[in-house]
């Protein structure tokens, strides 16, 4: 109806962006876009917002936006940065200077320089026509996009020899067939019989109808008026059966909207059932989730992702470790023991590791510097430092914590090509970081995504401090360093951080 009334004359100057209802609050929030070049008059949008208001009449508070549609070779460079975040070949490929946006009245113009094999893999994977889309829906004009082949072939150094024939867009292909997730003794419970054909949740097509397999948590039952109903008058109760499907890649929230005659079957799924469903991925607003339109029992048989792992590689490429000696470092027992621990008879080296990150969340946000300190024989022989180019803005917070600026990380290296030069360091080593829980996480998740496999022994510091000094009224590095008489200048840069965790780890093990 609101589509309706904008194709009226004195509209057309508006485009529908976007509905969102709120059901807690019973807020509907509706945004209209207008264009750059012609603004309207604030009696145009008043007119629209009391037209608006009569068709939606008393159903619900309504609340109404209006926005100017803006684009510029940066939004279009962070959106489509964005936009393939998934695909890590695609990280790398692009910068701010590959980008030509012009706006006219009519449409947005994108030019994309691009080397020829990436502008393929653009075009077969469909990531222009659903990018345009994505434009599309944020801006008033129309928007046309055009790759231009004028850089020169991605060039793989000899060090990847073994996965340069595949690149890595060609191991994922390996991996999605080598991960079907291969399920039987299933039973229909409601909708459509589905007969396999599985995919991982991080595999999800988010275009097309998807198979998922994995176990059902956390069921929950609502129920809600459509507003479509609501419109008619018609308050009529629908079911909404919610749940997290969770498989050994990931989790991603389930909804499906039974028939009554269907209730009752799913009310007697139990939770921690293995279930394989059938519907489409959804993104709406930044709500993601799978609605799903059939639901079977099964037993799964694939339970784990497996990973086409590259080889570790021979030479350093582009950052060299340095060498690092300290006279200082000595064993906190010394004064009652001379002897070095007997951790280090066992001949171990550990690398311990600090990353600086553009926030907490290892899912969305990037790693922007690494500092590690390689520890052999208790004493620091060498140390890994390098800041990393995350292609984001950082936040204030970030920067006033850290003192690393946007203008520092310009010309740093991407994280693909400083990832197998830390790998190379931490061969055959025990990893240890203060909470390595949480740099773990960043490390796993990098290695993941350009396949390099980090499955070293880990030791946690911070637990070490705690283990060996109970008095403390708190365990932050600053207050364990202070404690052990350990010099920390310039806390949250990494390096600064791993030499002090390096030498807490020395004292203590």
């Amino acid at each position: 109806m609101i589509n309706d009334l904008l194709r009226k004359e004195q509209f057309k100057c508006f485009k529908l962006m976007s509905a969102d209802y709120d059901e807690k609050k019973d807020l509907t929030t509706i945004t209209f876009l207008y264009s750059s070049f012609k603004k309207p008059e604030e009696s145009k949008k008043e007119e629209l917002k009391t037209e608006v208001l009569k068709i939606l009449g008393d159903l619900t508070k309504t609340k109404i936006k209006f926005k100017q549609s803006y684009i510029d070779d940066d939004i279009v460079f962070t959106k489509f940065d964005e936009f393939t975040h998934s695909f890590p070949y695609l990280k790398g490929c692009f910068s701010l200077k590959d980008i030509h946006t012009q706006m006219t009245e009519e449409e947005v113009n994108i030019e994309i320089d691009c080397d020829p094999d990436t502008k393929d893999l653009l075009l077969n994977y469909n990531f222009v026509l659903d990018f345009k889309k994505l434009l599309e829906s944020e801006l008033y004009e129309k928007v046309t996009i055009k790759l231009n082949s004028t850089k020169e072939k991605k060039v793989y150094s000899d060090y990847d020899e073994k996965n340069s024939k595949l690149e890595l867009n060609g191991i994922f292909e390996q991996e999605k067939k080598l991960n079907k997730v291969d399920v039987d003794e299933i039973v229909n419970v409601v909708g459509k019989n589905i007969f396999g054909g599985a995919v991982f949740i991080q595999d999800i097509n988010k275009t097309e109808e998807t198979t998922l397999a994995g176990q059902m948590l956390n069921p929950a039952w609502s129920e809600f008026v459509p507003k479509n109903k609501k419109a008619s008058g018609d308050a009529t109760l629908k079911s909404k059966f919610s749940f997290v499907l969770k498989d050994a890649s990931g989790e991603i929230d389930v909804v499906m909207f039974p028939s009554k005659s269907d209730e009752e079957k799913l009310k007697n799924l139990p939770e921690g059932c293995e279930v394989i469903i059938c519907g489409l991925y959804n993104d709406f607003m930044g709500r993601i989730n799978f609605k799903a339109n059939a639901l079977s029992l099964c037993k799964i048989k694939t339970k784990e992702v497996k990973y086409l792992w590259r080889e570790p590689i021979k030479e350093y490429k582009k950052v060299f470790p340095e060498k690092m000696v300290d006279l200082q470092q000595m064993n906190l027992f010394s004064m009652f023991n001379e002897k070095t621990s007997d951790y280090w008879k066992e001949g171990k080296s550990v690398v311990v590791f600090d990353f600086e990150t553009t926030g907490l969340n290892p899912d969305n946000c990037e790693i922007i510097e690494i500092g590690a300190v390689k520890v052999e024989n208790g004493v620091c022989s060498q140390t890994f430092s390098t800041l990393i180019n995350p292609h984001q803005k950082l936040s204030q917070e970030i920067s006033n914590l850290t003192g690393i600026t946007d203008e520092m990380l310009v010309f740093a290296p991407d994280l693909e090509d400083v990832l197998p030069d830390f790998h190379k360091f931490c061969q055959g080593a025990v990893l240890s970081a203060y909470n390595i829980g949480f740099d773990i996480q960043f490390l796993l998740r990098a290695g993941k995504r350009f396949r390099y496999k980090f499955d070293n022994e880990q030791i946690d510091t911070l637990d070490l401090a705690r283990q060996k000094i109970p008095s403390l009224p708190n365990y932050k590095l600053s207050s364990v360093v202070k404690a052990l008489d350990i010099v920390l200048n310039d806390a949250h840069r990494a390096i600064n951080d791993a030499i002090a965790t390096a030498k807490v780890f020395i004292k203590l093990i």
